[in-house]
């Protein structure tokens, strides 16, 4: 069966294909749900990827930067509501200019301490996706006792 992409809606293009690639290339979703001041670290993961102009990117220019920590405080509180404050929304479609970019304060913590606070941040990220995967596995196991119930009611 031929797929005619020209039917294909924006929702179906986002769920078929590009939030699939996304994640496969190592994104998780809360990088890339909001509508402005998405955040991630490009490690060239797809050999070639094609983006609007409305997308931007950046490049550490100072030593004491780290990609690592930039990716992680911009899609952190602050950044975030910064981002949703500055953006201009049309139909369906949030948007910033480099010159708002630009005002986004960055905290450049020390290299131990922004050392620190990366590796707590993956930790409990990492927590966060146990347990969500310990609820997934707790809401398979209700259904099929709820199958079962409802089978056994049955007979």
């Amino acid at each position: 069966m031929s797929l005619d992409k020209k039917k294909l809606s924006e929702r179906d293009i986002c769920t078929k294909f590009i939030t699939p690639s996304i994640s496969k290339a190592g994104w998780k979703t809360h990088m890339f749900r909001d509508k402005v001041g998405r955040t991630a670290i490009w490690s060239d993961e797809l050999p070639y990827v094609a983006h609007q102009n409305h997308v931007f990117k950046a490049r550490i220019f100072l030593e004491e930067q780290s990609e690592v920590w930039l990716e992680k405080y911009l899609n952190g509180l602050y950044a975030r509501d910064y981002f949703a404050g500055s953006s201009k929304q049309t139909t369906n479609l949030a948007s910033i200019n480099k010159t708002q970019l630009r005002g986004c304060l960055i905290a450049i913590p020390p290299k131990q301490e922004k050392d620190k606070i990366v590796a707590k941040v993956d930790e409990l990220m990492d927590l966060c996706d146990q347990l969500k995967a310990r609820l997934t596995d707790a809401q398979t196991t209700q259904l099929h006792l709820t199958d079962a119930i409802v089978e056994q009611a049955v007979k």
